[in-house]
């Protein structure tokens, strides 16, 4: 297993693309043809991105965990994009996936419902998928 990134998604979403055998929602209500790339993120940045993007949506979330060597070997290539500033907390690189995310298991590691006490997203424990500091 190599290092993973990670995509927050609706359950909904996640669960009507296993169908397709691909996933290309982008972040939340944009796809991928209109974004050019899905949203991904570090371990170190899933917080920031649940209370900033997702904070104020009530409907089930899921983390998906991608192994970032086998999404390459699959041809879907990931750019690392730099923020400036980065918020405290948060890597200053941050990834997206520049394809469809190809639900394949030797890709998709692990998908973790992501639980919501007292009206605030917690990050499910992701340490399994950390091999090393994920912000680069």
């Amino acid at each position: 297993m190599s290092e993973c990134i990670f995509h927050i998604a609706l359950a909904d979403d996640w669960e009507g693309a296993q169908r397709f055998g691909e996933y290309e929602g982008s972040t939340r209500a944009t796809t991928l043809d209109q974004v050019g790339f899905i949203h991904a993120a570090t371990a170190a940045d899933l917080d920031y991105v649940l209370s900033t993007v997702y904070e104020d949506l009530r409907l089930p979330l899921v983390v998906v965990v991608v192994d970032q060597d086998a999404l390459l070997a699959a041809g879907v290539s990931i750019r690392w994009d730099e923020r400036n500033p980065s918020p405290p907390g948060t890597g200053t690189r941050v990834p997206g996936i520049l394809g469809a995310l190809p639900l394949d298991p030797d890709i998709v590691l692990d998908v973790l419902p992501i639980e919501e006490v007292d009206e605030k997203w917690v990050v499910p424990d992701v340490s399994a998928y950390t091999l090393r500091d994920a912000t680069r």
